[in-house]
């Protein structure tokens, strides 16, 4: 019997990774994304690579028509076994001021309602399968509120609770759970909102940090297995998130000023 796996966000990234991997261990695939060209050729290649189906729908996540026609046909779909809600919102890294309302209310809508829909639909299926994962994209700033990331860090660390208590609640029905939470890492998601230059100097201040997709990805999937369910690719970035929430409150808003400052 054929299984699938859903993969917001499947662009490029950590989301085109997640496509690959899981093709060639079999999966038959629904991706999202909003760049047709760019997603259409991902799905291309892996089809004819790994002799799959794939199913591709052009999504924007943060417009209600377009999560309902990917909810419908992850409906229309009975063999799902993986859940991937990778979707991201470029973070605003500016004043709280600065920012429009309506966008933070955007960024909300992909980092938690989106994975909030699409696990309550798959969620009874895998009950009913008796086995299924969903991974939730979260982040090291889950751990860590930084100045003009606060929106940003809050949705990220509304998906690591959602995903703890998520497996909490589903842990003796053979559902794995897990919330990744990568720190920097080599992709376009950073380049959506800032110049090339800024970029550049962002790269090679924290270049001892920078994962590549396909690191985080293994380890992620690696991890997945051994049911782990916080997940925290890298060392230095497994330091940052169990060291700095200790700290007392003065020192550690010095040094998130100093990071956001990267």
């Amino acid at each position: 019997m054929s299984k699938t796996a859903v993969i917001t966000g499947a662009t490029s990234g950590m989301g085109a990774t997640y496509a690959r991997r899981l093709a060639a261990d079999g999966y038959d695939l629904i991706i999202t994304g909003r760049r047709k060209d760019m997603i259409d050729k991902v799905a291309e290649d892996i089809t004819k690579e790994y002799n799959i189906n794939v199913n591709v729908i052009i999504a924007e996540l943060s417009d209600d028509n377009d999560i309902q026609k990917v909810i419908d046909a992850v409906k229309e779909t009975d063999n799902i076994e993986i859940l991937i809600n990778n979707a991201g919102f470029s973070g605003y890294y500016k004043n709280f001021i600065e920012v429009e309302p309506a966008h933070y209310e955007q960024m909300i809508k992909v980092h938690q309602v989106v994975p909030i829909r699409l696990t309550s639909v798959v969620v009874p299926m895998m009950i009913k399968q008796g086995k299924g994962a969903i991974i939730n994209i979260s982040s090291i700033g889950a751990f860590n509120a930084l100045p003009t990331g606060h929106v940003y860090c809050g949705t990220k660390s509304f998906i690591k609770m959602f995903s703890e208590g998520l497996y909490q609640e589903l842990k003796d029905k053979g559902i794995k759970i897990q919330a990744l939470c990568p720190g920097f890492t080599n992709t376009n998601f950073a380049k959506d909102y800032m110049t090339e230059e800024e970029y550049g100097k962002l790269a090679n201040s924290v270049k001892s940090m920078m994962m590549s997709p396909e690191a985080v990805v293994d380890y992620s999937l690696k991890k997945l297995k051994k049911n782990k369910v916080v997940c925290i690719p890298g060392i230095i970035n497994k330091f940052i998130c169990f060291l700095f929430p200790k700290l007392p409150r003065g020192i550690y808003y010095s040094l998130a000023a100093k990071m956001a400052e990267l």
